[in-house]
């Protein structure tokens, strides 16, 4: 694909990266330093577009003439925002919670264009269904340390596939960028 505009992805997530080079993008990474505050709205749409562009302002400072992409996904289960475990025990309750149940993941994503000063925020979502799982199947899959790294604890295109019985939304939300939104958005700001 013909890249009009460096493009820059401000996060560390090695599955935002997979999915990028899946549209066949050429971009450089580098991390936002932005303190994640899940406090600052209440609405989950808000909140998700919020942090994701509070995460690529923190790196548009850098560039003159570039995109920046960044986004920011969390769970919703039973009215509360679920970020990442802080430790193993707290990500070993956060999969016990969804064992047989559903959830909703959220990403919100930001694209800042550093030369036109223009930027486009917006989210997708999935409702996600867990199998009933036993200690063991939790157990096993926190000790890979995979769901440290992750909202909810889980990975759906990693180790932790087997956890989801079902999804139902926005695949690639789940996984930590809505694929076909952030694609039009990059369309619409004449990057390719």
């Amino acid at each position: 694909m013909l890249v009009k505009r460096k493009i820059v992805l401000a996060s560390k997530s090695p599955r935002r990266k997979r999915l990028l080079k899946l549209l066949g993008l050429k971009f450089i990474i580098r991390e936002s330093d932005y303190e994640e505050d899940m406090s600052v709205s209440r609405d989950p749409y808000k909140l998700a577009k919020f942090l994701a562009l509070e995460k690529a302002r923190s790196v548009a400072g850098y560039y003159d003439d570039a995109i920046i992409i960044a986004a920011d996904s969390f769970i919703i289960f039973r009215d509360e925002f679920i970020g990442k475990p802080k430790n193993k025990k707290q990500a070993k309750q956060m999969l016990k919670n969804f064992s047989g149940k559903e959830h909703q993941a959220i990403t919100g994503f930001a694209l800042v264009d550093t030369k036109n000063k223009k930027t486009i925020t917006d989210y997708g979502e999935a409702m996600v269904k867990f199998r009933n799982l036993d200690d063991k199947d939790i157990d096993d899959y926190v000790a890979t340390g995979e769901p440290m790294e992750m909202a909810g604890a889980y990975g759906l295109n990693d180790g932790g596939a087997f956890l989801v019985e079902s999804v139902s939304g926005d695949f690639y939300s789940v996984i930590g960028l809505p694929l076909v939104k952030v694609y039009l958005a990059l369309k619409q700001m004449k990057a390719i």
